[in-house]
């Protein structure tokens, strides 16, 4: 059965475990080995059960342990052309087992179909993918950097299980906050995050009635909370007619409990263990 547990979303690293029928990947690896094999082990896992790496885009915060994790655990990485010749001009460098996705239509990793979807981000090349589980036919979708909403992909999004969706920033919190106007330009405009009003709309054109879970990640710790983020998001859902209570706002310090294209949370023991 699809499941998704997000190991930790926020500026200072991003990684979401996905397991399927067939095998287990990371959408990005923004953590240090240390720290992605600390954060597997308190959701009950460990590095060796993964099988690949798809990596959204370059920047460090999403693909700073790629390389290291890729050389110590043999994990191919996959990610667009561009984004591996980014990666490549990065402190981290570039993974010893990379593989470009298809330009269009699917890439075939581990048992999984990806396809990917342009996003505005002063990046490279970003990317919001959709994984579909062989054999079960689930479908899950990660939005994780955006400017904004780009055309298309609503409709790159829809029929998804469950959905991964960033809902970075409050508007007025991030306008009347502490960081430089320059930094509040960057976040806001079309290259930046989207704003919880943003990620509630996207959420609405994405909510259909088999929609089982939503899941909110990159959360700043500075210029939003979780109760807002959750609010505006469940706003919009409910707007839009959906009607469940499977709504979650993942954070940056800890794993969230694995969620599964059920829409059902599965609480695991976690330890204390170093996460950074």
């Amino acid at each position: 059965m699809l499941r998704v547990t997000v190991l930790g979303s926020g500026s200072r690293g991003n990684a979401v475990l996905i397991d399927g029928s067939e095998g287990s990947v990371l959408v990005d690896a923004g953590f240090g080995p240390r720290a992605l094999c600390s954060r597997l082990l308190a959701v009950g896992r460990h590095p060796e059960e993964i099988h690949a790496v798809l990596l959204t885009h370059e920047h460090i915060d999403h693909a700073a342990g790629a390389a290291a994790a890729s050389a110590r655990w043999g994990w191919p990485a996959y990610a667009t052309a561009d984004t591996l010749r980014a990666l490549g001009d990065t402190d981290s460098g570039l993974p010893v087992h990379t593989h470009s996705l298809a330009a269009t239509g699917l890439t075939h990793v581990s048992g999984f179909a990806v396809e990917h979807h342009a996003v505005p981000h002063d990046a490279a090349d970003c990317r919001a993918l959709v994984l579909t589980d062989g054999r079960s036919g689930a479908r899950v979708g990660v939005v994780l950097d955006a400017g904004r909403v780009p055309e298309g992909l609503p409709e790159a999004l829809s029929r998804l299980d469950l959905l991964v969706l960033e809902s970075n920033h409050d508007r007025e919190i991030l306008a009347n906050g502490p960081y430089p106007r320059l930094l509040k330009r960057r976040i806001s405009g079309g290259s930046g995050h989207l704003s919880n009003e943003a990620a509630a709309a996207l959420a609405a054109r994405c909510a259909h009635r088999d929609l089982r879970g939503v899941i909110l990640a990159h959360l700043s710790e500075t210029n939003n909370t979780p109760e807002l983020a959750l609010a505006s998001v469940r706003d919009g859902l409910r707007r839009a007619g959906w009607r469940r209570d499977a709504l979650w706002a993942s954070a940056q310090r800890q794993p969230h409990a694995p969620i599964t294209a059920t829409g059902a949370a599965t609480p695991v023991a976690t330890s204390q263990l170093s996460l950074f």
